[in-house]
């Protein structure tokens, strides 16, 4: 290289053709070749086991990161199908607890009814034990007030029709008849 830039410099641009495949000096052609393959041989000799290792290194790399998709693919799939059979599960849980809560409502339906008829027989039978009780009020009532008007009209009648010394002698007769029963 060196011997062709000092050649080049003494020529000072002459120009020597060779040929039309190889213009230049034919010696410069054979140092320049024989100096490419001495840095080849170079080259493939110290740095070629260099290369082949990090080849072998990233082939390496690249089948472990191959080996690991491949397994984290396997425990996609997994997943996914295991995914699959819980929603297919699910489908039959829902469909089990839709028929749970189908039963639970017929059996609270059943419930409600009965309580409602157990409460309307309740309120029946309070409604006739307060009509009864109504029934007895207003009967007494109704006895107290004739009780009342007879016992006025009595006594307008015993009014005017006593006289003094009857009403007279009928109150001595009361009077003794407590004190007979003191």
């Amino acid at each position: 290289m060196l011997s062709t830039i000092a050649l080049l410099a003494s020529e000072e641009g002459a120009h020597h053709p060779n040929g039309y495949w190889l213009p230049g000096d034919l010696k410069e052609v054979l140092w320049g070749t024989l100096a490419f393959v001495i840095v080849f041989g170079l080259l493939w000799w110290k740095a070629g086991p260099a290369l082949k290792k990090a080849m072998a290194g990233r082939t390496e790399r690249i089948g472990d990161h191959m080996s690991a998709a491949a397994t984290q693919r396997t425990e996609a799939e997994a997943e996914r199908d295991r995914i699959k059979a819980a929603l297919a599960d699910s489908d039959t849980e829902a469909a089990r607890i839709v028929e749970d809560a189908r039963q639970t409502a017929d059996a609270l339906h059943t419930e409600l009814e009965a309580r409602a008829e157990a409460d309307a027989v309740a309120l029946r039978e309070r409604g006739v034990a307060d009509i009864e009780a109504a029934q007895r009020q207003a009967l007494a009532n109704l006895t107290a007030e004739v009780s009342r008007l007879a016992l006025g009209a009595a006594e307008r009648v015993v009014h005017h029709n006593l006289d003094d010394a009857s009403q007279q002698a009928l109150i001595e007769q009361y009077i003794s008849q407590v004190g007979a029963a003191n």
